[in-house]
């Protein structure tokens, strides 16, 4: 039962510029604090401005960059681990489709990610419920010296619980409900519920950035990389709720 990487070098340093984000070459294992961002959710999803804004193969030329993604026009997932991407779609009968070639040379209308060489490790010890999860990231990061005012990456492996995802399919389910809009079948996202659930989250915590980073009444924006058991092919969905179970691993960027 289913349960479950062309921009100039020149242009894209601009684009680094823009954003306040040069990389600190002089020190490459840790995070120079910068934050990738291409896109804000009010345009991508309130106003329907969800045209491409970064080709998604330009920012794996670089190692180490970890983000997730919205696909141009709302018409997926995608995220990325170390460079390694997983595209994720919603086929015509409402499954879920992996992403071909056509789609990693594709762009993103928002997206969100670092260049992160080296992370902190924090063993989860005790279950941690979907209401408390963003919290537990918080108190985490902060012992481990993350500034709570700047948005950062961070990733989750192991044992999930309670777990709440979609993948877009030209409409975000989420804003949808909000807004009491109806969408249509041709809209239709994918949606699932997991008890438990081993694999990947991958996160950005942003403190009030709620219509910029993250939905409203979070400050996490996350993505979870899961196998599903029958086909053996790897997805990914954007997470609406979920809890963590002991031994889980938090990791968190490793900063100056």
């Amino acid at each position: 039962m289913f349960i479950q990487r062309t921009l100039t070098f020149g242009l894209f340093v601009l684009a680094g510029v823009l954003a306040g984000q040069l990389v600190n070459a002089a020190d490459p294992e840790v995070w120079d604090g910068a934050i990738v961002q291409f896109g804000k959710m009010h345009e991508a999803i309130g106003q329907q401005q969800h045209q491409g804004r970064v080709q998604l193969k330009k920012l794996m030329e670089r190692p180490h960059f970890f983000g997730v993604a919205a696909l141009e026009n709302l018409e997926g997932e995608a995220t990325i681990v170390d460079g390694n991407m997983t595209i994720t779609r919603v086929d015509d009968k409402g499954q879920l489709e992996s992403g071909d070639k056509a789609a990693i040379d594709g762009q993103a209308t928002l997206l969100v990610g670092a260049y992160i060489p080296a992370w902190i490790e924090h063993k989860v010890a005790r279950r941690v419920e979907a209401d408390e999860f963003d919290q537990y990231v918080a108190e985490a990061a902060s012992k481990a010296g993350l500034a709570m005012s700047k948005p950062f990456m961070f990733t989750v492996e192991g044992e999930l619980s309670n777990v709440h995802l979609h993948v877009i399919n030209g409409a975000c389910p989420m804003h949808a409900r909000l807004k009491k809009i109806e969408l249509p079948p041709e809209r239709q996202p994918f949606e699932a519920e997991f008890d438990k659930v081993r694999g990947t989250i991958v996160g950005v915590f942003a403190k009030d950035a709620v219509g910029d980073i993250t939905h409203p009444a979070t400050s996490t924006h996350l993505h979870l990389l899961f196998k599903d058991a029958k086909s053996g092919k790897m997805f990914t969905g954007h997470v609406e709720q979920i809890g963590l179970s002991p031994g889980a691993v938090l990791r968190l960027p490793k900063s100056k």
